[in-house]
């Protein structure tokens, strides 16, 4: 007598429970991988460990690499000791980050004041520290520089001039030569006050510029400032010859607001 085995019936619950589980390891798989590529997603948009606030302000001071384009034509505008701290120096001195003296905080300012002017201005246009060259803007002056290191300076206390070296006496025939200068080509404006410009003996409307120092007069003569032309219209006229005029001008002015401060006050 043969034997014959008898099969066991598949039931729809065991075909169900057999698809399914061939289907969960690749299910898996497929999990998996979407998951990592989701946290490699979120991984690179996280910021940078370092220091989140020190990061931003190194970023806003950075130099810029590269100055953009300025038209020769047009006359720069040079900022004033206000302007440039507010642009350029608040970003680290108002609030004392990365370690710098704190706007208006003598005890801050106090031993860096006692280390004279010219070594200020010098860390200032040079760097010193973690603090970048003009303060990260290489399109800031020298005499910008100084006006801004200045305008800190003074209000914790310091009695500085935005002056960038000693200023040079011109001689009898620098003045002479200055004098000619002046008559062929700045008098027309100068000794009328017409369009706005500085008249010659007007001591209150020189103070300030005098204060400013030669460097800065001597740049607006040649470049044109004020909303006068450069070089008092004469585009060729040399730069020496435009500085002799200023030292006429300067001269003059000087004059002037001496006898001002002699006249007596009017009632």
């Amino acid at each position: 007598m043969s034997e014959h085995q008898q099969m066991t019936k598949t039931t729809p619950k065991d075909f169900l429970a057999a698809t399914l589980g061939g289907l969960f390891a690749p299910g898996l798989t497929i999990f998996l991988i979407v998951m990592l590529f989701l946290g490699i997603q979120h991984n690179m948009g996280q910021t940078d460990p370092a220091p989140v606030a020190e990061k931003a302000v190194r970023e806003r001071i950075q130099s810029f690499g590269q100055s953009q384009a300025i038209d020769p034509n047009v006359p720069k505008v040079e900022l004033t000791g206000e302007q440039v701290y507010n642009e350029i120096c608040a970003g680290c001195h108002a609030s004392g980050a990365l370690g710098s003296p704190k706007f208006k905080e003598k005890a801050d300012w106090g031993k860096r004041i006692s280390q004279s002017y010219p070594t200020l201005l010098d860390h200032a246009l040079k760097g010193f520290n973690k603090m970048p060259a003009r303060g990260g803007d290489p399109d800031l002056s020298d005499m910008e520089v100084a006006r801004g290191v200045v305008y800190m300076t003074n209000a914790a206390g310091a009695n500085f001039e935005p002056v960038l070296k000693k200023e040079v006496e011109p001689s009898a025939a620098d003045l002479a030569r200055g004098k000619t200068v002046y008559g062929e080509n700045c008098a027309s404006c100068h000794d009328t006050g017409v369009t706005g410009a500085q008249k010659l003996t007007d001591a209150k409307a020189w103070m300030p510029l005098i204060k400013e120092g030669k460097e800065f007069l001597y740049n607006a003569a040649i470049n044109g400032s004020f909303g006068g032309p450069a070089k008092g219209g004469n585009v060729k006229l040399s730069d020496a010859d435009t500085k002799l005029a200023v030292d006429y001008m300067v001269a003059e002015a000087k004059t002037a607001i001496a006898v001002a401060a002699k006249a007596p006050m009017k009632k």
